[in-house]
């Protein structure tokens, strides 16, 4: 089994870029904001018919957003360097799609951030330049929600398939558990059957996650074993282990007939059982 990337330290990481990003963000609404535009004067080009004469607006920074845009563009490209590494390296499918936002090729020249953040743009009045901010921040949320999907894609990758053809069977028997305690209210040996599956859907489970978030399975993988392992390796938490220890006790007193086992027992059996799987035990 191979052994999952460390989750936590690359969540870490993300989010110290991502308050980066939020931090660039910011910067480039601010940096619009104070910058003034001007009024220039442009010649379209001669088709034969002679050159026209037309006005745009473009950004006149002074000497101190001069700076402050040159600081903006070197955040942004070890923005972009530092999260491309992760993309690229777990999530190769969408790092042409990452990239594309950065740079990108078009029949005037290129396009993308890393162009935007030069604000060469020009605008027909004054005030579009609010324009500028607002395709920076779209292509920088494209980026970001890239990035920050990661966890997510690393977890779904390590599932293997065993992990996901025992949970289909888990549930399955554990379904046939529920049926079966619901179907016959008179006869012992169906309650008793009911209390056995339920156990037997519980082990399985366990079985799979000390599989997968210990790597190994304890000597005698029975419930009390699997059960203690977890709790050891702080998988699962006291309150945890009482209510599985619970449902272990009534699994051994349904396969033994000179235990007795009543409905109340049998129910609460399955629908802890349930609830564990579903994450809320």
């Amino acid at each position: 089994m191979q052994n999952m990337p460390h989750i936590d330290a690359i969540q870490r990481e993300i989010a110290r870029l991502d308050s980066l990003a939020v931090d660039i963000d910011n910067e480039v609404a601010q940096l619009v904001a104070d910058m003034e535009t001007i009024r220039s004067q442009r010649k379209s080009p001669d088709f034969g018919h002679g050159a026209s004469i037309y006005y745009v607006y473009v950004f006149k920074p002074n000497a101190s957003q001069q700076a402050r845009k040159r600081k903006l563009a070197a955040d942004y490209e070890c923005w972009y360097n530092a999260a491309n590494e992760l993309v690229s390296a777990y999530l190769p499918k969408r790092t042409n799609d990452f990239e594309s936002y950065y740079k990108y090729k078009t029949n005037s020249g290129y396009g993308g951030l890393f162009i935007d953040m030069q604000f060469h743009q020009s605008y027909e009045n004054p005030d579009g330049k609010t324009q500028a901010a607002k395709s920076i921040q779209h292509r920088l949320d494209c980026q970001r929600n890239i990035l920050n999907s990661i966890p997510d894609a690393i977890k779904v990758r390590s599932m293997d398939l065993l992990t996901v053809i025992s949970h289909d069977i888990v549930n399955s028997e554990i379904g046939l558990a529920d049926y079966i305690f619901k179907k016959d209210k008179s006869h012992e040996y169906c309650l008793r059957v009911a209390g056995i599956l339920a156990g037997i859907a519980l082990e399985r489970h366990l079985k799979t996650r000390c599989e997968s978030e210990l790597g190994s399975l304890p000597e005698n993988p029975t419930l009390a074993p699997l059960i203690n392992a977890l709790y050891k390796a702080k998988k699962i938490t006291k309150n945890q282990k009482q209510y599985l220890d619970a449902i272990a006790t009534t699994r051994n007193d349904c396969a033994h007939a000179t235990t007795s086992v009543n409905r109340t027992m049998i129910g609460e059996a399955i629908s802890n059982v349930k609830k564990h799987l579903e994450g809320n035990l």
